[in-house]
C-alpha cells in the first residue's frame, strides 16, 4: 500500500474490490461466530466478480457520496499475517492469496487487507461460526450475504471466466533438523554476552609441572605434528559471543497449487534498521583448539556455498541499506517442497521482526509477496577473563 493509492480508494464507494471497516476484526481469544466475520469478508472478496484486487481498510469510516473517513485503530490491534493465513488456509478448499499490512495515514494507524485476484471457487472444508461447509460465499455490490451463496450456474461460470491459474507457493521457516514446516513466525532465546576487551585477553601458555591445574592433557596433546594456540583465549571470546547471539534458521518453499512451478526463486529483504545481521555457516567462528595442526586443514563443510550448487542453496547479498538472501529453488512440481541450505540470524536486542519477501517464478503472472516473522528474546551479559579462561573446551560433532 502507498499514500496515493490509499487516498484514492477513500474517495471510491464500497463495490466488489473495497470495503470500509470502521473497527478491527475481532480475532484473538474471539469466538468462532466472531471470527466467522473475518472469514466470511475475506472469502466473498476471494469469490467475487471483479478484475483487480480488492482492499479492506479497517479503521476507515464509509461516507456516503464523499471522502471516507480515517478513524484509525490502536497501534496494539493490528492482526499477524501469518496468523491469519493459518487461520483461513486451514479452512478453505485451497489457500486464498491475501495479506493484511499496518499503514500508516494521517498520523493514524490503519489496517489493510489485500485480496489477489486468483482462481475461483473458494469454500469451507467444514462449517465454521455460522458459515457452512461448501458454500461459494460471493461478495455481490458493497456486502456479502452469508444466506445467498453463489448459485451452481455461478460457480460453473467461476471456473470458465476465472483467471489463469498461478503456481501456489508457500514460504515458511523450517526445523534445521529434521524435514518439518514450522509455520511463517518463530521465537527464540538469545544471549548478548560482552566479552572482555582483545588487548586484557592473555595469551595461552604450556602450563608448569607446579600448576595446581597441570593439565598433563596439554602436554599430552603438543604432538610434533601440532603447535600450542596462543590465541586460544582471545578466538574463545569471539566464539562465545557468536554461539551465543546466532540463531541457525533454515527456510522450506512448499507448491500447495496444482500447476507447477519452473524457476522458482525467493528473496528475503532485512533493512540494516532492524538491527538484524544475516551470515552463512561459513562465517561462524569454527570452536578453538588449544593446540591445531601445522599444516591448516581446509574442511570441505566450510567452502564457501556457491561450489555446492544446488535446490535450496542460499546466497546472502549485503549493502549499506539491507541484508538480501536468496534461494533458488530450481523447479517445483505441485506437491512438491525444498528446503533450503542453513544460514544464521543475529538480532542485538529483544523485540519482534518483520521479515518481508519475495518469490518469483516463470509462472507466476507477477512476484508474490511473503512475511516471516521472528520474536527474539536477547539477554545483555558480561563475561570476564577469569570466566573466560575457566570455560571449558568447546566438545564439536567431530569428537
Amino acid at each position: 500500500m502507498d499514500k496515493g493509492l490509499f487516498e484514492r480508494l477513500l474517495y471510491e464507494e464500497e463495490s466488489p474490490t473495497l470495503d470500509f471497516k470502521k473497527e478491527q476484526y475481532r480475532f484473538a481469544k474471539a469466538t468462532q461466530e466472531e471470527k466467522a466475520e473475518l472469514l466470511k469478508d475475506v472469502l466473498g472478496f476471494a469469490n467475487a466478480w471483479r478484475r483487480s484486487e480488492a482492499y479492506i481498510l479497517i479503521g476507515v469510516e464509509d461516507v456516503r457520496g464523499g471522502r471516507a473517513n480515517v478513524v484509525g485503530i490502536p497501534s496494539g490491534d493490528h492482526l499477524a499475517d501469518h496468523s491469519l493465513q493459518q487461520f483461513v488456509n486451514s479452512l478453505t478448499n485451497r489457500p486464498v492469496r491475501f495479506h493484511y499490512e499496518a499503514f500508516g495515514f494521517e498520523g493514524k494507524q490503519v489496517g489493510v487487507i489485500r485480496i489477489e485476484e486468483q482462481p475461483r471457487p473458494f469454500y469451507l472444508k467444514k462449517c465454521y461460526g455460522k458459515l457452512k461447509e461448501k458454500e461459494v460465499y460471493v461478495r455481490r455490490g458493497s456486502s456479502t450475504d452469508p444466506t445467498k451463496p453463489a448459485s451452481p450456474e455461478e460457480i460453473a461460470e467461476m471456473g470458465r471466466n476465472s483467471v489463469p491459474e498461478d503456481a501456489e507457493l508457500v514460504v515458511e521457516f523450517a526445523d534445521i533438523e529434521r524435514d518439518n514446516a514450522l509455520g511463517m513466525h518463530i521465537s527464540w532465546d538469545a544471549e548478548y554476552c560482552e566479552t572482555p576487551p582483545r588487548e586484557s585477553i592473555p595469551e595461552l601458555v604450556v602450563p608448569t609441572a607446579d600448576d595446581p591445574f597441570s593439565s598433563n592433557w596439554l602436554l599430552m596433546r603438543s604432538g610434533s605434528t601440532e603447535r600450542l594456540n596462543e590465541n586460544y583465549f582471545r578466538e574463545m571470546a569471539l566464539y562465545e559471543f557468536a554461539r551465543r547471539l546466532c540463531r541457525p534458521v533454515r527456510l522450506v518453499i512448499k507448491n500447495v497449487g496444482q500447476v507447477s512451478a519452473n524457476r522458482v526463486r525467493a528473496e528475503l529483504a532485512i533493512p540494516m534498521t532492524l538491527g538484524v545481521w544475516v551470515l552463512y555457516p561459513s562465517d561462524m567462528p569454527t570452536a578453538p583448539r588449544p593446540y591445531r595442526d601445522r599444516v591448516p586443514h581446509i574442511a570441505g563443510e566450510h567452502l564457501h556455498p556457491v561450489f555446492r550448487p544446488s535446490p535450496g542453496l542460499v546466497t546472502i547479498h549485503k549493502n549499506d541499506d539491507r541484508f538480501q538472501v536468496e534461494i533458488d529453488c530450481g523447479s517445483l512440481q505441485p506437491g512438491r517442497w525444498v528446503w533450503s541450505d542453513l544460514f544464521y540470524i543475529a538480532k542485538g536486542a529483544s523485540g519482534d521482526v518483520s521479515l518481508i519477501g519475495r518469490i518469483f517464478a516463470d509462472n507466476l503472472s507477477h512476484p508474490k509477496d511473503f512475511n516471516l516473522s521472528v520474536s527474539g528474546n536477547v539477554a545483555k551479559t558480561r563475561l570476564s577473563v577469569d570466566e573466560l579462561t575457566s570455560l571449558p573446551e568447546p566438545v564439536t560433532d567431530d569428537e
